[in-house]
């Protein structure tokens, strides 16, 4: 169970989406192609590939260079073989029947009004040639054709091509259990070993039939005789049963068929698409997760909650070297821009630190793996900035008067306040101000002079920038000392 919530954890949006994309196109194929004889094929596709897997997994090199060139040769040959299938998908009117919809629920040929009716234009002698087509579009290839829409009938085959009608000398096409068009025009085959017997109509429909799927069924004017013709077979029909058989192989109906409920219908297109959905996720675990790939990668170093007030002067490195895992096509689209390595110092102190690299500080795409850091600490020297009030002292330059000693000084304010950084700020006890010269002193007097603050890291709140100096001078008397 945790194994299946760490994978399920680890899924990107855009893995939910490939699965979705390609679910769905594989179940529009099986809606498209649905009935047709290359669906039957799926299965034994499927079989392939999942040997396919199992042989690569347990090391059989031959074995899966073997099925890998039966996968390859089959999937030729199924182009070539199903061909008509293919094309009669691939001949869709508009792209939207192509992606979205599907089909109507077949409506059955009423196959006994067709065999009655036949055998009964048979016996009074009047031609007729009835269109059944199959899944390749014939629109590309008759001609003509009056547009008629009507639900079949014997009544109505009968005025159809009754001699009289003006849209006797024609095929009807049947789609369902509805009269399309009338008084359509068949390709003539140019074949030269048919009998003499076949007039027109028997080479209208053999010439249909030579270019696609359709069913034919023609009624003799001459004779009466009833023949079926599909594909290269033209078969002499003499029963009604015979042509039933005929009908049903054709339509793909049985005898009792009486078209597919909608719940049934409905049922099985969601146990198709739920199928897809699960052979599609299976495909993708096995690309994208099924063998692990090994990629180091070296990626800048992020500090964050940096207390305020404090800085980073040194660290030992700015980059980690990351080994990780996963599957081959995500590690390849891995940049060093999707990881980051966040360390957070809101607990360091000011002077050394040693903190510690894990999983924990690193932030990895779904699907990868952290296998190792390089290195798994960094050494950081942190400065705190702190404040101190520091005297102020007078930097004196020059030379007082030999008749003179100065008696006193005071400076105002007598004391600093500055920020610096720790370690530091600590070992720094006078603050001076820029240098007074005692050559002009003659007298007990005040001056102005500016602070200098050193080391240039300590700071001031920009208040005071210089000081008062009040100094006293009196003159030498025997037995004070030289200075």
């Amino acid at each position: 169970m945790a194994n299946l919530l760490d994978f399920l954890s680890s899924l990107r949006w855009q893995d939910l989406v490939d699965i979705l994309i390609n679910s769905y196109i594989l179940f529009r194929l099986y809606v498209l192609f649905r009935g047709s004889r290359l669906i039957r094929i799926v299965p034994v596709v499927s079989l392939l590939w999942v040997l396919n897997i199992m042989a690569l997994y347990m090391g059989l090199v031959v074995t899966t260079w073997a099925i890998q060139g039966i996968i390859t040769a089959a999937a030729i040959i199924l182009i070539i073989v199903f061909r008509d299938e293919i094309a009669s998908v691939f001949q869709t009117k508009n792209l939207t029947s192509f992606v979205w919809g599907f089909p109507n629920t077949k409506i059955s040929t009423p196959i006994e009004i067709i065999i009655l009716s036949a055998f009964e234009l048979g016996k009074r002698k009047v031609g007729a040639l009835l269109v059944i087509p199959g899944k390749q579009s014939i629109d590309e290839i008759v001609q003509g054709g009056i547009p008629w829409d009507g639900v079949i009938s014997e009544q109505m085959i009968f005025s159809i091509f009754w001699d009289k009608n003006p849209v006797h000398d024609g095929a009807a096409l049947i789609y369902g259990d509805r009269i399309t068009d009338v008084s359509v025009l068949l390709p003539l085959s140019k074949r030269t070993d048919l009998p003499s017997r076949y007039g027109t109509r028997h080479r209208a429909a053999i010439g249909l039939c030579e270019s696609c799927d359709s069913l034919v069924i023609v009624i003799s004017e001459e004779r009466g005789h009833v023949t079926a013709v599909k594909g290269s077979e033209i078969r002499h029909v003499k029963k009604a049963e015979e042509l039933q058989e005929i009908l049903i192989r054709h339509t793909g109906q049985t005898k009792k068929d009486k078209g597919i409920p909608k719940w049934r219908e409905v049922s099985e297109f969601a146990v198709a698409a739920f199928a897809c959905f699960i052979l599609i996720t299976g495909l993708w675990f096995g690309l994208s997760r099924g063998k692990e790939t090994l990629k180091t990668i070296n990626v800048p170093v992020e500090y964050t909650d940096i207390k305020p007030g404090f800085d980073i002067i040194e660290a030992s490195t700015n980059t980690v070297d990351l080994h990780l895992s996963g599957s081959m096509p995500l590690l390849k689209s891995l940049k060093p821009e999707n990881v980051k390595v966040l360390l957070k110092l809101g607990s360091a102190y000011a002077g050394h630190n040693s903190v510690n690299i894990s999983l924990d500080n690193i932030i990895l795409p779904p699907g990868v793996n952290l296998k190792k850091v390089e290195p798994k600490t960094v050494e950081i020297v942190m400065a705190g900035k702190i404040e101190r009030n520091i005297p102020i002292q007078v930097d004196w330059s020059g030379k007082l008067a030999d008749n003179l000693i100065l008696e006193s000084v005071n400076i105002t304010p007598a004391t600093i306040t500055v920020t610096g950084v720790s370690p530091g700020i600590e070992t720094v006890a006078t603050i001076y101000t820029e240098k007074v010269s005692l050559d002009n002193i003659k007298a007990d007097g005040t001056t102005q002079a500016g602070i200098v603050l050193f080391p240039s890291s300590l700071k001031t709140d920009g208040t005071v920038k210089s000081v008062s100096i009040a100094y006293r001078v009196r003159e030498r008397k025997i037995g004070d000392i030289f200075e």
